[in-house]
């Protein structure tokens, strides 16, 4: 693949990716120096072979971040992959495991306690999404929602719809709740949630019920709630813009959390 001829055209560059040309050069500044260190890293490991010893890379770093982000983008198979980036598909997920870590820690997203401005804190909405897997012994669960096995994961934007705090996923039988008292960030009463997040200290819409219907007021008051939380609901959609948390999740789930952490970087890098 031409990588250099694809960014004379950044639209299609864009699409193919994910992120535009600039964006990519300057995500490939950021990890290479963290690539090589952990290349270092990985060689004074004790070896079988000497150290320079064995096969050589068959790709160039670019063509390598290249692959991994139209993976995520368009989830193909591994094989379509090897095909065009013409390497043995043995490659491909070698590849993978050695470049994960490196854009993983460029983002770096906080998956524990976040530490925020007071205007930032003040302005939060937060909810779970879920997606299909393959059955697993461990990470997945059945989800009565989606009526497969699923895992789950819980987001937190702010107002402007940048990503600020990503869970650990959860298998899809756990409650939005429990995720919630599960998670390691603790979020403001004026926060806001779905109607999921009911027992929480957080802001959520107005329940009814058939007893207890909505009068106008109430009706009014939800709207204009949804109109400020719908910005999550945003984000979420553009996040499964990537296939590889759209379609049902064929790998191990040990790289799930990882792979998400990349596209939310990817979407965090793509509108700064």
């Amino acid at each position: 693949m031409n990588i250099s001829k694809l960014k004379q055209n950044p639209q299609t560059f864009a699409r193919l990716f994910g992120i535009a040309p600039d964006k990519f050069d300057e995500l490939l500044i950021k990890a290479k120096p963290i690539w090589i260190k952990n290349e270092a890293r990985r060689l004074r490991r004790r070896r079988k072979i000497r150290k320079g010893s064995g096969r050589l890379y068959a790709l160039t770093f670019d063509e390598m971040i290249a692959m991994l982000l139209l993976y995520a983008r368009s989830y193909v198979t591994h094989e379509f992959l090897a095909a065009l980036f013409n390497v043995d598909d043995s490659r491909v997920c070698r590849y993978f495991a050695r470049t994960r870590p490196a854009v993983e820690s460029v983002f770096d997203l906080p998956t524990g306690k976040i530490d925020l401005s007071q205007e930032e804190i003040e302005q939060l909405i937060v909810d779970a999404t879920e997606q299909k897997t393959e059955r697993r012994r461990k990470g997945s669960g059945y989800s009565g929602k989606k009526k497969a096995q699923t895992v789950k994961t819980q987001l937190v934007v702010n107002k402007k719809g940048d990503i600020r705090h990503v869970s650990e996923p959860v298998p899809g039988s756990v409650h939005d709740k429990k995720l919630y008292d599960k998670s390691k960030v603790k979020l403001p009463d004026n926060a806001k949630g779905d109607l999921a997040y009911l027992g929480t200290n957080i802001r959520i819409p107005i329940k009814s019920s058939k007893l207890h219907p909505l009068n106008q007021k109430q009706i009014d008051r939800n709207k204009r709630f949804s109109r400020k939380r719908i910005v999550i609901e945003h984000v979420l959609a553009q996040l499964k813009s990537f296939r590889i948390l759209a379609d049902r999740f064929r790998g191990s789930l040990e790289h799930y959390h990882q792979y998400f952490l990349i596209v939310c970087g990817l979407r965090n890098l793509a509108r700064a």
